[in-house]
């Protein structure tokens, strides 16, 4: 008999699709400092570091959390809600650091730096957070750099800072105007306060305010001053001037920062407006804001700084005088991007290896530590193969020349000297190559 074929009871597996799996993005207002951008952060931290060094700061360093309430106890106006906060094992609710300045207060105290020969200087440079509502220049993880003077309270220090961070913005290839105001003390603060809340409440002004000023007049009247909103800056420009509640210590100790800052040749703007976000600050104050070539000031700070005389008391220390300078990196990087400025050194004279075998990286190497040991700006990128490739890059970096080799230059021990501007190329011999360099170099200079 003719058997029939049975079919299988097991059910036939169903066809996988395949998937892509989703990507994970970084979180909202977080930035990847990527390679190409990479070389601008190197060149500040590395400039900034130099520049500290060079006048006599000391590199304190801190570490990113701290205890909540050294925040607390000096952010009284409800800022603290904009502070990123977990809550450890015993109940410690720990912050992640808004800024470097009262970390590097708490160490000084901690570690009773006060015994040092004084007036102590100290740098810092590193991350700090910000819960905040996202807006242009701003990130909720940033990098600043951070000098303090403690144990000196003269008008010398508040010209010392803004004369380095100036002379930072100028090797950055950045345009900037000093905006510069003085507080006081405590208590014309309190005084100066209460006449400007009087002034914004009266009738007529307080329902033109943003929401945002409507808030802050019955919290923090000062942030009022602060505010970009057109219409209240049409309202702040009749407001009384702090500057009219100063004492006569205060005005004439202002009167020697500013004298110091025309010695200094700084360009600046008295600006009786000018207020901090920072309660703790007294006496000077001051924000660098970035300038166009037609002269117009940018919409943020790139730094700001100012007088703190009581802050050290303020934190658990001895009374002492204290002022301070803070830098924001990514706005620095934001604004050199802006402009196509680099480090010039980087782009000066770039010479750009590109190789086609194996053997030819391994010469090419060779070539690239030579030439940077005779003192040229040279990059190569031997992982890539693809001579489309490295030349793209070459013309991403601005490169001057590019020395090509293959199986044959290597053979031959010559090179393909190209002319990136003008796409010239020549054979030269490998013996020529430095003063062929040289001679173009200088050429371009003439």
């Amino acid at each position: 008999m003719k058997r029939e074929k049975t079919r299988s009871s097991k059910p036939s597996e169903p066809k996988l699709e395949k998937r892509t799996a989703k990507a994970i993005s970084r979180l909202l207002g977080m930035k990847d400092i990527v390679p190409p951008e990479n070389k601008y952060f190197e060149f500040i931290h590395n400039t900034m570091a130099e520049v500290a060094n060079l006048y006599s700061f000391s590199r304190l360093e801190t570490p990113v959390m701290e205890n909540f309430d050294l925040y607390k106890k000096l952010y009284r106006d409800g800022s603290t809600k904009h502070i990123y906060s977990v809550v450890g094992e015993k109940n410690e609710k720990i912050a992640l650091r808004p800024d470097l300045t009262l970390g590097a207060i708490r160490a000084f105290i901690e570690h009773n730096l006060i015994e040092l020969p004084q007036p102590t200087r100290i740098y810092s440079l590193g991350p700090i957070f910000h819960n905040d509502r996202l807006k242009n220049g701003y990130y909720r993880q940033s990098n600043q750099f951070n000098l303090q003077i403690l144990g000196e309270n003269s008008p010398m220090s508040e010209a010392l800072l803004i004369y380095i961070a100036g002379s930072l913005l100028q090797q950055f290839g950045i345009d900037y105007q000093v905006q510069i105001n003085s507080l006081g003390t405590v208590e014309v603060r309190r005084e100066y306060a209460s006449k400007l809340a009087a002034f914004y409440r009266e009738r007529g002004r307080k329902t033109k305010l943003c929401n945002e000023c409507k808030k802050n007049l019955q919290k923090n009247v000062l942030c009022l001053l602060d505010c970009k909103e057109d219409e209240c800056v049409k309202i702040r420009e009749e407001a009384p001037q702090i500057a009219n509640f100063l004492s006569e210590d205060s005005k004439n100790y202002f009167a020697k920062v500013l004298e110091y800052l025309d010695e200094f040749n700084i360009n600046y703007n008295f600006n009786p407006y000018l207020m901090r976000s920072f309660g703790y600050y007294d006496e000077t104050i001051f924000e660098f804001w970035p300038t166009a070539e037609n002269g117009a000031l940018g919409k943020f700070s790139l730094a700001g700084g100012g007088r703190y005389n009581n802050l050290v008391e303020q934190l658990g220390g001895r009374s002492m005088s204290a002022v301070g300078l803070s830098m924001g990196l990514e706005r620095i990087v934001n604004k050199m991007k802006d402009r196509a400025l680099e480090n010039k050194k980087a782009e000066k004279n770039l010479v750009f290896i590109a190789q086609l075998s194996d053997q030819a990286k391994i010469k090419a190497l060779r070539l690239f530590e030579d030439l940077r040991q005779y003192g040229f700006n040279v990059k190569q990128s031997l992982v890539v193969n693809s001579l489309k490739i490295q030349l793209e890059e070459a013309n991403v970096l601005q490169s001057k020349i590019a020395l090509i080799m293959g199986k044959k230059e290597v053979v031959d021990e010559t090179v393909l000297f190209r002319d990136m501007e003008s796409g010239v190329q020549e054979v030269v011999s490998f013996k020529k190559i430095k003063e062929k360099l040289e001679k173009r170099f200088r050429d371009s200079v003439v």
